[in-house]
């Protein structure tokens, strides 16, 4: 009996192997919103700490800042004097101890409808009152606010004769009043660190 060669596989059989269909590419499409996120997260907390290490930007170059009436300055060889060890002051205290000159500097909280003339007027009343020598009335800015400054002599022509300088600016409800005071000799010297210390001034 011959030999035959064997037979091809029934209809049917077992089918070729497909070839594996691709998966989604889901991870691919959603990771760069993630990562985007991500850095935006980042960024903004690395911001956050910068800043609160370096302080107030404002402040910045600032010697001297006044959380009680919000304010930085610029006051280099004044030596502030916030609070006292005998008496808490009602304002800060700069003092310049080779002559015993001082800025003093306080914020008031102003009623509604009063403004920089009303402030003005009050403490000029009541220095005509006390008898000094007050004079007129300048017009300035300081920090980009308008501001009122004027002279006072006190017992002028006396030996213990001193000099006020009084600039007074109003903003967002407060009154801020600023006081060079100092000794009739050494009153014009300290007018070029007054300004400076205004010219550095800085809302907090």
């Amino acid at each position: 009996m011959g030999h035959f060669p064997p037979l091809p596989p029934p209809p049917g059989g077992e089918p070729e192997p497909e070839a594996p269909a691709e998966e989604p590419r889901r991870s691919a499409r959603l990771s760069v919103p993630v990562l985007l996120a991500a850095l935006i997260v980042t960024a903004t907390l690395v911001a956050v700490v910068a800043r609160w290490a370096q302080g107030d930007p404002g402040c910045g170059t600032s010697t001297v800042e006044s959380a009680r009436f919000g304010y930085c300055i610029a006051a280099p060889g004044w030596r502030f004097v916030p609070q006292p060890r005998t008496a808490r002051l009602p304002y800060d205290q700069l003092v310049r101890p080779a002559d015993a000159s001082t800025v003093r500097i306080v914020a008031i909280d102003l009623d509604g409808g009063q403004d920089l003339d009303v402030v003005v007027e009050t403490i000029r009343s009541i220095q005509t009152e006390d008898a000094t020598d007050v004079g007129q009335v300048v017009g300035r800015r300081v920090a980009g606010v308008e501001a009122a400054q004027w002279d006072v002599a006190i017992r002028p022509g006396s030996p213990d004769a001193r000099r006020i300088r009084e600039i007074v600016f109003v903003r967002d409800g407060t009154a801020w009043r600023v006081q060079l005071l100092a000794d009739a000799g050494g009153f014009d010297t300290r007018l070029d660190d007054l300004e400076a210390i205004l010219r550095s001034w800085t809302f907090r």
